[in-house]
Order: C-alpha cells, then sequence, then structure tokens
C-alpha cells in the first residue's frame, strides 16, 4: 500500500472528499428506506420489491402519535445521518479545526427544526446542549425511556460517528488534528467510549483511505487499523479531563477503565474481520458476530463503524454493490451502515464511486459536491469563500414566516441557513381534533433544502419574509 500524506493536487483531493460525501449520502437515502424495515415480506409489502437496488419514493410516520404526520420522502431523499454532517461541515473552521462553540450553539440545536429522522439520544443531546450549564464538554444529561432513565454515560449508539467525517475531509493528513475533533464532537451527544471509539474508528479508515495513491486489499486495510487501534490512547486535550472527572462521578467502572475494555472489544472485532475476510464469509454471518442484527445492539457506534468498514474492505471498488448489500441487511441500521461505505468507496475512488444515475438523484447533490470541494481547499490550506451557512447577512428581514402567509415560491430567510424560497407546501390533518400540520419544503440558496413543520399559527422565530 502506498500513502503519503495527501494526493498531489486540489483536483484529485476534491475529487476524493466530494466522492466521500456524496456517495456517503447515497448509502444513507438507500439505507434510509429499509432502516424500518422488519422481515423480508415487510419489505416486499411496504416497497413492492424483494430487495432495494434504487431510489424509490416511500413515506413514514414522523411525530408521535398525536402530533403526527406523513412524511413524504422523495427518491435519494437523505436523513439525519447526512443532515448532521452538512452541520459540521459548517463548523469546520478556515484552518481546519472545528468551531464547536458555533456548533454547540447554534448549529446542533437548529437542526431539530428541520430534523429528518434522528434517534432519541442525538435529538435529547441537541435539546440539553441549550443549557446555560452546558458546553461541549460538559453535556451530560439522562433521558426518559419505558425502562426508567438512559445517562448520556451510557449512550453508545451511532450518532457521533455518522457525522464526523468532515473533521477528516477538510485535515488529509494531520489525523491529529482530525482526531482530537472527532473525540470534541462525539462528546457533544454520546459519552460511551463505544460511540466515541467508533467515530474514531471511522475517521482514521478514513483518514487511511485518503492517502491511497493506488487501489490496494481489503486485508492490507485491517491490518493497518488493527496496528493503529493498538496504539489508540485518551487524547491529551486538556478540557477532556475536566470531561472525565465528571464522567467518573457515582460510577462503579471508570471511564479509563470502560476504554480499555471497549478499545480491546474493537481489536476483537478486527480480528474477526480480518478472518472473515480471508474466509470470505457471508456478510450477514459477519454482521451478525458484529452485533449488528441484534435488536439490542444495532446501533452500536463501534459495532456499525466496523460493519462499514467490513463491507468495504471486503470489496473496496464495488461502492454501489457494498451500499445495494448494507442497505438490505434487514434488521441492521441500514442507513448509518450503508452511509459508512459508501464515504470509504468514495474517498477512495471519488465521485466516480457511485453511477451517474445515484449522483443525479440525491438530496442537494451539487451542495454535498460543493462542501468536499470546500474541505478539500481547508485541507491544502487555501480555504476558499464559500458560504455554507450565509444567515442573514445583507438581507432586509420582513414579517417571521408563519403558515398563514407561507406560499409556493416566497422568499424566505433563515438566521442560519440564510436565503432560500419555498418549493412545496404540504397540510395535513393531525390525530387531535381540529389540528393540522403544515410542512414547508424550503431550497436554500446555499443549495441545501430543508422540511420544516408548522404544528400552530405562531410564528417562527428563525424564518423571515425578504
Amino acid at each position: 500500500m502506498t500513502e503519503k500524506n495527501q494526493p498531489s493536487n486540489i483536483e484529485s483531493l476534491s475529487h476524493r472528499t466530494a466522492g466521500a460525501l456524496l456517495a456517503a449520502a447515497a448509502g444513507d437515502a438507500m439505507g434510509w428506506m429499509t432502516e424500518f424495515i422488519r422481515s423480508p415480506d415487510d419489505l416486499k409489502r411496504k416497497m413492492g420489491v424483494d430487495r432495494i437496488t434504487e431510489y424509490q419514493a416511500w413515506s413514514k410516520r414522523v411525530g408521535g402519535r398525536f402530533q403526527g404526520y406523513e412524511d413524504y420522502i422523495a427518491p435519494g431523499d437523505y436523513s439525519d445521518d447526512t443532515q448532521l454532517t452538512i452541520c459540521t461541515a459548517a463548523c469546520i473552521a478556515p484552518n481546519g479545526c472545528f468551531d464547536y462553540r458555533t456548533f454547540c450553539k447554534f448549529e446542533y440545536p437548529m437542526w431539530l427544526e428541520y430534523a429528518r429522522g434522528g434517534g432519541s439520544t442525538v435529538k435529547e443531546a441537541a435539546e440539553k446542549i441549550q443549557r446555560k450549564s452546558a458546553d461541549w464538554n460538559s453535556n451530560f444529561f439522562t433521558r426518559k425511556v419505558k425502562e426508567g432513565k438512559i445517562d448520556y454515560r451510557d449512550g453508545g449508539a451511532n450518532g457521533a460517528a455518522m457525522r464526523i467525517s468532515p473533521h477528516v475531509l477538510a485535515n488529509v493528513g494531520r489525523w491529529t488534528q482530525a482526531e482530537a475533533d472527532i473525540w470534541r464532537n462525539s462528546i457533544i451527544s454520546h459519552g460511551h467510549p463505544k460511540a466515541i471509539i467508533g467515530a474514531v474508528l471511522y475517521g482514521y479508515a478514513l483518514h487511511t483511505v485518503l492517502q491511497w495513491s493506488e487501489p490496494t486489499t481489503g486485508q492490507d486495510l485491517i491490518e493497518t487499523i488493527g496496528q493503529w487501534i493498538k496504539q489508540l490512547e485518551i487524547p491529551p486535550i486538556s478540557e477532556l479531563k475536566t470531561w472525565r472527572i465528571e464522567w467518573n462521578q457515582g460510577r462503579g467502572e471508570t471511564f479509563e477503565n470502560v476504554f480499555a475494555n471497549t478499545k480491546q472489544e474493537a481489536v476483537e472485532q478486527l480480528r474477526l474481520v480480518w478472518s472473515a475476510l480471508r474466509q470470505d464469509e457471508s456478510p450477514e454471518s459477519v454482521l451478525q458476530k458484529l452485533g449488528c442484527l441484534d435488536r439490542n445492539t444495532k446501533g452500536s457506534g463501534l459495532g456499525t463503524a466496523m460493519a462499514g468498514i467490513y463491507l468495504f474492505a471486503r470489496q473496496p471498488e464495488q461502492t454501489k454493490e457494498n451500499i445495494i448489500t448494507a442497505a438490505n441487511m434487514i434488521g441492521s441500521d441500514t442507513d448509518s451502515i450503508a452511509a459508512f461505505v459508501g464515504g470509504l468507496g468514495g474517498a477512495a475512488f471519488g465521485l466516480a464511486a457511485i453511477p451517474e444515475q445515484w449522483r443525479s438523484q440525491i438530496q442537494d447533490a451539487p451542495f454535498l459536491i460543493e462542501l468536499g470541494n470546500h474541505l478539500a481547499a481547508i485541507s491544502i490550506s487555501k480555504p476558499d469563500n464559500v458560504k455554507i451557512r450565509p444567515g442573514t447577512y445583507g438581507v432586509k428581514l420582513g414579517k417571521p414566516l408563519s403558515r398563514q402567509i407561507a406560499h409556493d415560491d416566497m422568499r424566505v430567510v433563515h438566521t442560519r441557513l440564510g436565503p432560500g424560497v419555498i418549493g412545496e407546501l404540504d397540510t395535513q390533518n393531525l390525530l387531535t381534533q381540529g389540528r393540522t400540520v403544515t410542512i414547508l419544503r424550503l431550497n436554500f440558496d446555499s443549495g441545501q433544502s430543508c422540511k420544516f413543520a408548522f404544528r400552530s399559527d405562531s410564528p417562527s422565530e428563525t424564518l423571515f419574509i425578504i
């Protein structure tokens, strides 16, 4: 395997950073279609096919029993995995560092306004980070579940791993910086080492693949990651010390011990994957062993990141087939695993990793490509002037937007996402008698599109008429 700090020119690097974002979104969009499918019969009944191989329109009920509505999802639409990746990218400073203050104060909380999908922990963390006492390294919380409460420190799902790729894409060849920012980003929402190591593991896999100057074997990739993870340590970030002190309060086992045990689990999973590649085991068998098909562990940050790395390593040059394989692993966290394998394929082979037909269908594809180019420019220390989040700069604000006055083609501005136009407007009845919800799809000038739901006549605090 040939490695070097970064590809030799900006065109090559942009091709791969843009490819990583777009192919990850392609995986997210395809895997989202099957994320809530319970069986092959359920897939046939809901999607009309035995196996998902192409994008199609579908819908899902969102918003709870009494406030819920039908979210109509167009072919190629992405979920929270890609949305939060964009949120992270929007908070990468021109020097490649993570602007965690902007992420915590604006980007992450505002994502709740237009979130599509999103696990309970990720959403709860976005709510809790708005507390005056909270910061990126002190967002400890508990959330209620049927069985009682779940502590932030037990949050080991993949909500962190799914959003961290921009840290690597903006710091190609600079792993120390990327790793530190992956930690900073991850602990905003997740406190368990399964989530953190899963995020760092996927980040290092991306880092490694981006340095390839020519294709290599999947076994070589696993061996490289295996050597690295044995040396994995908690980074010497001063603010992590106070976080670890608080983490350890009232716990029977220290963070350091849990981290060491989880690291060993990752080592064992890499051995399992390496052996599976040598013996050509079936993907279903491997994902079963990784816990990805077990209801209790299917969303593990470590397990799902490992599954994505495995599926890529199994046949690195077959990104389309890898995404399809991941999306059809019914019972697993299909969208995140498919996004992981897609991201690695795009990082290795650029935009050509997925077929043109798919590229033309992915929601906001030109924006994602521009975002990849933007991160590449940062990576070579030649940041561009692209405004991912233009806000209201230079815009004269009119009345706050409310659903009574909203109409198709109306020009509006969001206090962070910037100017845009209402592209679609849909009103549905809620289960509560006499209540309705109005869903607006806004196409922002930046190139991103988002849906906002109005369940009352109250005006928005972040959207204004231009």
